[in-house]
């Protein structure tokens, strides 16, 4: 290169950068605070992985059980996106993996403009129209899409170009008789190759629509045509023993199960003509794609222009190569009117048994095609714009960035909180904890072909990279169906914790016995802003938990997370004795942030009623509290209120029932006393306090607005004052 043309490629660089910046400038100015996309966790996730695997004895990379646990699944077809794990390893003990994978995102963003660039220039084309060639790239909006879904396995379009870069190199070399030369760039492709693959599986497929013509084409040019054939041999036998032995090829082979298929009818493609008219409103979504207009009428420009250009001969091949990759990408259906065509995507689809999911990932290829079609048929036009030129091209330049809507961002997710507790889970190292699963409910988990549950239960394997245990829930791109499928509705435990299944309190109960010793469960974490704080789920599940005292017990209450730590936890279990407020005193604060640590079924979510939190009870014949407390008699105080009408109240200990019945009044709050004697009690631990009450009422039932809980009783506190027995 000239000291001009190396000019030229510092300008275009330069360009890039600041293009990126604008379209990547909400992601960036939200680092810590927010990410792009949905699929965020499971990127972070991966370099968290391959950096434990790579330095952990006994582990294997594309052998893992840390995600759907108890499962060994293969990771061979997984999308690591490995290529970019060398740079995240340098910048995350620099920067938090949140600003390195932006890093990531940004530097992606550039070099997929500057790249086409490159290439164009190589073709012949001018410099103002490769510049608008690599932007029509680089922002295009399906690439909008990978960058604000933290796709960094699918943003990376550079490859192409700078793979037929590279071919151009080995030809030039080969004709010129430099076989050195030659061999060593040979050597550099094949590398090229290992890092494509690395970046995607589907990536070679993307690479063949452009570089296989381009290379028959240089082969059939060349002089020395078996030497450069020779050279593209070597160069395929090195990308493909790099990838058998530092890559997924050797996994591929020994991954056994079924995978989930779909059909190809609901794959999206490039609505026609409607995508190539206008951008979606909706660009971020994967099931809306769109080209935009700027992007068909450039083309179609080129096409009206029709000039031959001798320093571009092959520029209706790239006319011919655009064409595959855009046909494919119009999806498997092309309807005009009542005309309905099946397309080829059907072929693609059934030879890669269901796995390439997205034609419209193809259309990439076709723009990077199309842009060297058309900036080769307007270069000379624009040479010969000397006084015009600039404005020529600031307005190309302005009616794209108003076509894709540049300036636009697509909604971001906001980080997961983060827990004081997952950091004391990670804390806990060493035989038996390295070994210890986490189960976060609710439960889910999610391939590239199915999300099982919520979609945001798959999410929380983003706290797997803090707390760096095993568990359930979480995304692997390909997994045999029964590693996951189950979790929908046939596991009466996990299935009830992702709210899929009703209770069954014996078969769930039976389960847990079974499965905290043998899995090693060291945790349950309840996400109450997943499930809904003010569910009958949540009720359920902390109730549930709350009665099997001998299997887990409440560890920490921390913002929306309500923590379970199991009995067969080496740590063991926290009293679940109340705040003692004075000697021999212990009250349980009803309403509370805390109060989930002793309630049962019965209650309603926390509320507060003026300047009071307390909660209804009725959602149960009777409303349960389990505790411990030191061995003796007490006296026990509930502050209570009956909802529209008198109730009475009777308590029972350990299932034992006190002779003393009250009478709720509905008028105000009062306290009303038992008397608990020292033998109902026995030793104190595992206790069960019972509250049974009249029938409850739901307000809806009498016109008091939409409120369809059964209410009875509404409490603010339980006081149990030590005494000695009567």
């Amino acid at each position: 290169m000239t000291s001009r043309s190396w000019g030229l490629a510092g300008v275009a660089l330069a360009f890039y950068g600041l293009m990126a910046f604008l379209i990547l400038h909400p992601i960036l100015f939200s680092t810590g605070t927010h990410v792009a996309g949905y699929d965020y966790f499971n990127y972070h996730w991966n370099f968290w992985w391959l950096r434990t695997a790579s330095s952990t004895p006994g582990l294997s990379v594309y052998q893992s059980d840390f995600a759907m646990f108890p499962f060994v699944t293969n990771m061979g077809y997984h999308a690591f996106a490995a290529f970019w794990f060398p740079m995240w390893s340098l910048l995350e003990p620099l920067m938090g993996t949140l600003a390195a994978m932006n890093s990531i995102i940004f530097t992606a963003c550039v070099l997929n403009g500057w790249l086409l660039f490159l290439l164009l220039r190589r073709e012949c084309a001018s410099p103002a129209a490769s510049l608008l060639g690599g932007l029509a790239l680089q922002a295009a909006p399906n690439l909008r899409y990978f960058y604000y879904n933290t796709h960094i396995n699918l943003m990376d379009w550079f490859w192409l170009p700078a793979l037929i870069l590279i071919w151009g190199e080995i030809a030039r070399a080969v004709d010129d008789h430099r076989t050195g030369r030659a061999l060593l760039i040979a050597c550099g492709f094949g590398i090229a190759l290992w890092g494509l693959t690395l970046t995607d599986l589907q990536s070679p497929i993307f690479a063949a629509f452009l570089l296989v013509p381009y290379g028959l084409l240089t082969v059939w040019r060349s002089q020395a045509r078996a030497r450069l054939i020779a050279a593209g041999v070597l160069a395929v036998v090195i990308g493909f023993a790099l990838l058998w032995f530092a890559g997924p090829f050797a996994a591929i082979t020994q991954f056994k199960g079924t995978l989930a298929t779909g059909t190809v009818e609901d794959r999206p493609g490039v609505p026609f003509p409607t995508g190539f008219l206008r951008m979606s409103d909706q660009w971020w979504e994967w099931w809306a794609p769109s080209v935009g207009a700027w992007i068909p009428f450039v083309v179609i420009g080129a096409l009206v222009i029709g000039q031959r250009l001798k320093s571009a001969r092959w520029r209706w091949g790239w006319f011919a190569v655009m064409l595959p990759p855009l046909i494919f990408a119009l999806g498997p259906t092309l309807t005009i009117g009542d005309l309905t065509l099946p397309l080829p995507f059907r072929f693609l689809y059934a030879q890669t048994a269901g796995m390439f999911r997205m034609p419209w990932r193809l259309m990439p290829i076709a723009i990077i095609a199309g842009m060297a079609f058309a900036a080769l048929a307007f270069t000379p036009l624009l040479n010969r714009m000397k006084a015009t030129r600039g404005l020529v091209v600031g307005a190309a330049l302005l009616l794209f960035i108003a076509d894709v809507r540049l300036y636009e961002s697509a909604p971001l997710t906001a980080v997961p909180q983060p827990y004081q507790f997952y950091e004391t889970i990670r804390s806990e190292t060493g035989a038996p904890y390295a070994d210890s699963v986490v189960i976060e409910i609710p439960t889910g988990a999610a391939t590239g072909e199915l999300i099982i549950g919520d979609p945001r239960a798959t999410q929380l394997q983003w706290y797997s990279i803090t707390h760096q245990k095993r568990g359930i829930n979480g995304f692997i791109s390909r997994a045999p169906l029964d590693h996951y499928w189950y979790l929908l509705t046939d596991d009466p435990m996990l299935s009830w914790l992702g709210q899929r299944r009703y209770l069954e309190p014996e078969n769930v109960e039976r389960q847990m016995r079974a499965r905290i010793p043998d899995w090693q469960i060291g945790y349950f974490v309840i996400h109450r802003d997943l499930i809904g704080r003010e569910s009958v789920a949540v009720q359920e599940i902390i109730g549930f938990f709350n009665s099997l005292d001998d299997l887990v017990c409440p560890f920490t209450i921390e913002g929306e997370a309500v923590v379970y730590r199991t009995r067969w936890h080496p740590d063991g279990c926290p009293s679940r004795t109340p705040p003692e407020t004075a000697t021999g005193v212990y009250t349980l604060d009803i309403g509370s942030e805390q109060d989930v640590r002793w309630l049962g079924a019965g209650w309603h979510y926390a509320e507060n009623i003026f300047d009071i939190s307390l909660r209804w009870a009725g959602a149960a014949p009777q409303a349960e509290i389990y505790l411990d407390l030191p061995p003796s008699g007490y006296t026990l105080e509930i502050a209570t209120q009956s909802f529209i009408e008198a109730r009475t109240l009777s308590i029972t200990v350990n299932g034992v029932a006190i002779p003393t019945f009250v009478t709720v009044s509905p008028d105000a709050v009062g306290v009303y006393t038992f008397q608990i004697p020292a033998s109902a009690l026995g030793t104190g631990e595992h206790a069960t306090i019972a509250l049974h009450y009249s029938d409850g009422t739901v307000p809806s039932d009498i016109g008091m607005g939409t409120d369809a809980r059964r209410l009875a009783l509404s409490v603010d506190w339980l006081r149990f004052t030590a005494h000695a027995d009567f």
